[in-house]
């Protein structure tokens, strides 16, 4: 009886090892499984259809960016004419005398003035305007000059001539600039540096200019307004600006790490931002919002990934090391799998699982061969992965199968593994008087091995 018993255990194990053989044959490729378990062969544009494609990487707790800032275009060199000036910008202002029709010329302080009489040459003279504005004419005195025109001059000397009666007829009087005096210009010309109130001071003028958050243009004609007030003239300015603010924001500049709150903190922005979620897109424009207002320039923001820790995928089942390991190293199934220290001889290579979520948050599980992958060069096997796949190795049907035998089998039939059958038969002369005879036997059950009883006499 147990003799028979342990023929149909034995019967057992090999009828479930020759079910595992035939049971883990698939097909190569790519399947889906669906919720009630059927599949459905894929192929490889379908898996990218299926989950979205190729997503962007979303910044993840631990990551390690790169964060730059600054102004465009003034990068080197003097800023273009849009900058906006800034504080702590050093700059060149340098004064001209405009270019204009003489008979428009307003004739001021330090001015040398020629007058002539076209018919009383002894009267000529060359006057320098005194800092009062007056010049010292020649028999009628003192005669304010600044401020007005050679042809306003002209007529009033032409005038005072005639009160004094010393000249017959009409005096003729020309008047001509012979040199404008440029040194008032220079004194005002200096190489200045944008304060913190965001203004200049230049000699002459009575007043700070408050230049800063203008353009180039705009304050090079704020200045020569300024000037004008104390100058007969407009003068011509140009500005020339080095914009300091880069170094500045060079300050900003930094290498940060996103907090388990998902937040990163920038010198000089109060509020933490909130990095993990958003796109390197998404944040550089978050980082160019928040920094409205801190300078009058638009800021431009670099943000670079330099270890993406959040780009990890799961790698368990039948493989050297299961775990989380970084996106980036394994890039595909099969390489996810070698990244894990490779799979175990349990490895069922031909039936590993892949789990996905597509953007929207469905789940997608696939079936795919890794074993035609690596023995049949089949790559459109090996599944590109994203992003915080689940790539899971079953274990094959014959270790699963002696596991049964183990478990259910060995540890709860009631009886030893070797089964033991002995008699005695004596041989002599002496007649008894019996009719029975014993015959002498022995045998030796071994446990199920591999399917195989092997019998030991």
């Amino acid at each position: 009886m147990k003799c028979a018993v342990r023929r149909s255990i034995a019967c057992l194990g090999l009828a479930i090892c020759l079910a595992a053989v035939c049971g883990c044959q698939t097909s190569t490729g790519i399947r889906v499984i669906d919720p009630k378990g059927a599949t459905r062969e894929l192929t490889p544009e379908e898996v990218t259809h299926m989950t979205g494609g190729a997503q962007p990487y979303l910044l993840q707790v631990g990551d390690e960016i790169q964060l730059m800032f600054n102004v465009r275009n003034i990068q080197e060199g003097e800023a273009p004419w849009d900058y906006r000036i800034e504080v702590g910008d050093n700059m060149e202002v340098r004064l001209s005398s405009d270019t204009v029709d003489p008979s428009t010329y307003v004739i001021d302080f330090g001015d040398v003035i020629g007058i002539s009489f076209l018919n009383n040459w002894p009267l000529n003279m060359n006057r320098t305007v005194r800092p009062d504005g007056m010049i010292s004419a020649t028999e009628i005195g003192d005669v304010q000059a600044a401020g007005l025109t050679t042809r306003q001059l002209e007529e009033r000397l032409t005038a005072l001539y005639d009160q004094t009666g010393i000249i017959q007829g009409d005096p003729q009087i020309s008047v001509n600039v012979d040199f404008a005096n440029l040194d008032r210009l220079e004194s005002i010309s200096r190489d200045v540096t944008v304060r913190p109130n965001g203004a200049i001071s230049l000699p002459m003028l009575p007043k700070e200019v408050k230049i800063a958050g203008l353009t180039v243009a705009e304050a090079s004609q704020l200045i020569a307004e300024e000037a004008a007030k104390v100058l007969m003239n407009p003068p011509t300015v140009a500005l020339v600006v080095f914009p300091n603010i880069n170094a500045v924001l060079s300050g900003m500049n930094a290498v940060v790490k996103v907090r388990t709150d998902g937040t990163v903190s920038v010198p000089r922005i109060h509020d933490p931002i909130q990095a993990a979620g958003y796109r390197v897109e998404e944040l550089r424009d978050i980082l160019r919002e928040a920094c409205k207002g801190l300078i009058h320039n638009p800021v431009e923001v670099s943000v670079d990934v330099l270890e993406a820790t959040g780009a990890r995928i799961y790698v368990g089942g039948e493989v050297g090391v299961p775990g989380v390991y970084p996106l980036d190293s394994c890039p595909t199934a099969l390489q996810a799998v070698i990244m894990a220290r490779g799979p175990a001889n349990s490895a069922r290579l031909n039936s590993v699982i892949v789990i996905r979520r597509n953007p929207d948050g469905k789940p997608y599980v696939f079936k795919t061969n890794l074993r035609a992958a690596l023995t049949k060069g089949h790559t459109e096997n090996d599944i590109p992965l994203k992003p915080f796949d689940v790539v899971y190795v079953p274990e094959k049907m014959v270790v699963r199968a002696n596991i049964f035998v183990d478990r259910y089998i060995n540890q709860i039939v009631p009886f030893d593994n070797t089964l033991g059958v002995n008699a005695t038969y004596y041989m002599n002369k002496q007649r008894v008087r019996s009719k029975s005879r014993s015959i002498g036997a022995s045998a030796v059950v071994t446990p199920f091995q591999g399917g195989n009883i092997v019998v030991a006499p």
